[in-house]
This record gives structure tokens, sequence and C-alpha cells, in this order.
């Protein structure tokens, strides 16, 4: 099965030339480690039938990596308080044009688009999987996701220049690109051959992977490219003067390292259920 690098990698080279492709053609395949932990972990998780309580841990920690619809609807949500407070900028057209980019990234997320919240369809994968709602309960919550979850939010809702905040939007837009095409396929074979479920069940289950396969991540991506120039456009900002190697080498520490705890949770109950 490809790797992660061979999803996202011809995405980024299939970008017009810009500062940002350039960019993410060099630090991208610098985190191959990274991508390793993260696909070795999915695959353990799928190797075998798991336990309720480490599927909770899973899912809980999990999620807390994935779920960004709140934090670009508070970078939009910035951005208009700019126009609010009566902020100068160069083209209040093309401000309004970011946040509507930022916009056409949670479409999905929040139903505008479709007939169901992506929060619920994530809900019924994890309770499906692990056999109840107990997985939200916060004591499933490993101390690396919290801290991915703090630093992504900081960046996004907390970090002065907005710009920061678009730039790892558009860093965390492209990896999950890969991370959804790269599990469905695992999820799929895991479902049908160690669990339970019945075939509408696991169809059920796995919509929320399913959905945002396709053009649906990578679409979002692009639109956070467009917010990112449409932003620099109004505010006169140079994308140029930004460097991505801090936002990406963090993202993906900080998610290698929410994962490799849950890889190594797996490992620890393998043992003892063996």
């Amino acid at each position: 099965m490809k790797k992660l690098s061979a999803i996202v990698m011809p995405v980024i080279s299939d970008m017009k030339e810009s500062h940002i492709k350039q960019q993410l053609l060099a630090y991208f395949p610098l985190q191959e480690e990274k991508f390793s932990i993260i696909e070795n972990t999915f695959q353990a998780l799928t190797a075998v039938k798991q336990d309720p309580e480490t599927l909770r841990s899973f899912f809980h920690s999990w999620s807390q990596t994935n779920n960004s619809a709140v934090t670009v609807a508070g970078l939009s949500n910035r951005i208009t308080m700019m126009v609010h407070e009566n902020q100068e900028v160069l083209s209040e057209h093309d401000l309004f044009k970011s946040v509507a980019s930022l916009n056409r990234i949670v479409d999905e997320d929040l139903a505008v688009v479709g007939q169901i919240l992506h929060s619920i369809l994530f809900y019924r994968m994890a309770t499906n999987i692990s056999g109840d709602d107990t997985w939200l309960s916060h004591r499933y919550l490993c101390t690396e996701a919290k801290e991915f979850k703090a630093w992504k939010d900081k960046n996004s809702l907390r970090n002065k220049d907005i710009m920061i905040g678009l730039l790892t939007t558009l860093v965390h837009e492209i990896y999950t690109h890969g991370e959804v095409e790269f599990i469905l396929p695992l999820f799929e074979n895991w479902l049908k051959t160690n669990s339970d479920l019945s075939e509408q069940d696991t169809q059920l289950s796995l919509a929320w992977i399913a959905v945002h396969c396709g053009p649906t991540e990578k679409n979002h991506f692009f639109h956070a490219v467009d917010a990112v120039y449409s932003f620099a456009k109004a505010t006169g900002l140079s994308v140029e003067d930004y460097d991505l190697q801090e936002i990406i080498t963090t993202y993906l520490t900080l998610k290698a390292e929410v994962m490799s705890t849950l890889n190594h949770q797996l490992v620890r109950s393998g043992a003892m259920m063996q």
C-alpha cells in the first residue's frame, strides 16, 4: 500500500509554482521518520481485534489531532474581527476572499454541504468500533494529544500573526489528506475481518474516513492555499517572508508523539491479551 508521503507529495507537486510549493517540497520529505511512526501505529491498530479500553484511548486522543473545524472557524472569526475593529487593510475584498476560502474548508464538517455533521460521523465510528461512547471521557486523553491540540490552537487562535494560523491550517489539510487516504483500506479490512459489526454498521463506521477521501481534503488544502494568498494581498504581507519548516516539523513531531504513545498502548494491550 502507498506510504503517507507517496499520497501527499504528488498533490504538492501538482501545485502551481509558488513559495509555498517550494517550502512544502523542501520540508515534507524530511519527515519520513515521523510518517513511519504514524503509519506503524495505524497498521498495529488494524492488525488484530483490540480490547475496548485500548480503542477508547485511541479514538479520544486521535480525535484531538484531526478535529480542526473549530480552529478554522476561529481563524475566520479573527479575520472578520479586523473589519469589526476598523483595522486598516489594503483590500477588504481580498480579506473576505480569505474568509470565504476558510469557510469552504468547513462546509462538510458543519453540514452546510451534505446532510450530517462530521462530528457525528466520527462519534458513530468511534462508538461502533469501541462498543460504547465512554471513549468521550477525558480520562482517555493522553498528554501528547493534549499538547498537540494546545500547540495547534495556539498557532491558529492566539498567535498575534494570523498568517501563522493560516499556514498551520494549510499544513494540517495536506497532511490530513494523506492520513485518510492511507487509513481507509486498513480500516475497511480491519472491520471486515476483526469486528462483529454488520455490513451496514461497518459502512456507517467507515463514513467519517470515506467522506474525507478523494477530492475532499485535497480541495480543503487548496482552499487553505487560497486563504493564505488572499490574506497576504489584503494586508500587504509577503508570503515569501514565511518559512514553513518550523510549522511542518513541529506539526509532524507532535503528531508522531501522539501516535507513538498510542502504539505503545496497543503493544501493552496485546501483551496482556496473550
